[in-house]
């Protein structure tokens, strides 16, 4: 009797210890990957992560679908009317995560319509691999067909250093209650452009800003695995006879300056043998002009709504874009 009572005790101190640990590594999930928002993070989240999650649990809420890094996080989805449009914006997003997601969305019944892909001079510079290994960039276990406590085990007690908690919590509870909701988070971001951008981004402090003087570059060489993952995402619309409309992001005049301009030029004549495209990344009077930046990598809302007004009303601004057709020898 005395051993059995014995061993009921150790059990309840292991289920106790385990309840511990669990809570602990819970909380410990600074990014996000396995709960909704939080006050206690220290950065920013895996807005991959959150999005896919939400997407599965409002399946049939969209049926288009803006994919791209932080960058594409300026348009409007709301200011496309041939669908209902989610933007799936995510840090430093690379084709490989979005042909991963797309792939996830029709394997969960998720039908797709529409895709509008936004590419970047980093796109063919940025490690997938390394991707999965971090905390703020990994895909969803379920995209990546990762067993559940695989994926936890690679994930907690990562905390990021450097950047002061208070203001970062502030930060993420200024967004919560409207950062995954479409319609809720651009008519945030309309209300922050109507009440800032005026004021702040044509400034003389804003316009010269010494971080319009630091360019935003990457290093690496990806290319064929960037190109590989464009042709799946190509082959895959085709299959499900999904609209695609690919672009290459705005950049800014100061970085492009310092860019490797053959490499970006090497991926451009690539891509067009793959799929068409609009190709924004060339020097314009928009990519010379600090009031339509945030700084050296974002553009404005404005920018936004031109990118959208090339892609799908043919206006063209200044010279701001230009449509690449597919080469000869894939016609």
């Amino acid at each position: 009797m005395a051993i059995k009572q014995w061993l009921n005790y150790a059990f309840l101190l292991v289920l106790l210890i385990l309840a511990t640990v669990f809570s602990l590594l819970k909380w410990s999930d600074t990014y996000s990957n396995t709960h909704p928002l939080r006050t206690h993070f220290l950065t920013e989240p895996n807005k991959n992560v959150l999005k896919v999650d939400y997407i599965l649990r409002n399946k049939k809420r969209y049926d288009s679908f803006i994919f791209g890094s932080s960058r594409v996080g300026s348009i409007n989805p709301l200011h496309i009317h041939n669908g209902h449009y989610y933007n799936m914006t995510y840090s430093e997003g690379l084709p490989q995560e979005h042909l991963l997601n797309i792939k996830l969305f029709l394997e969960k019944d998720i039908k797709i319509k529409n895709l509008l892909i936004g590419l970047d001079d980093f796109s063919y510079k940025v490690s997938f691999k390394k991707h999965q290994h971090q905390g703020l960039t990994k895909a969803d276990y379920r995209a990546t067909h990762t067993p559940y406590y695989s994926y936890l085990r690679q994930l907690y007690l990562r905390f990021p250093l450097g950047e002061d908690r208070h203001h970062i919590i502030k930060k993420i509870k200024g967004v919560q209650g409207w950062y995954l909701d479409v319609s809720k988070q651009y008519e945030n971001y309309k209300k922050a452009e109507a009440k800032f951008y005026r004021k702040v981004y044509e400034t003389k402090a804003h316009l010269k800003s010494p971080k319009f003087l630091e360019p935003t570059l990457y290093s690496g060489h990806y290319m064929k695995e960037t190109l590989q993952s464009i042709r799946e995402i190509v082959d895959t619309c085709k299959s499900h006879k999904i609209k695609c409309i690919f672009f290459i992001n705005p950049i800014h005049h100061t970085t492009y300056k310092y860019t490797d301009i053959a490499q970006l030029n090497k991926f451009k004549e690539e891509l067009a043998k793959i799929t068409p495209y609009y190709d924004f990344a060339l020097p314009s009077l928009i990519t010379q002009d600090n009031s339509y930046w945030i700084e050296t990598s974002h553009y404005t809302l404005e920018v936004g709504d031109m990118i959208l007004d090339t892609i799908f009303k043919e206006r063209k601004i200044n010279n701001f874009g230009k449509f690449i057709p597919l080469t000869k020898e894939n016609n």
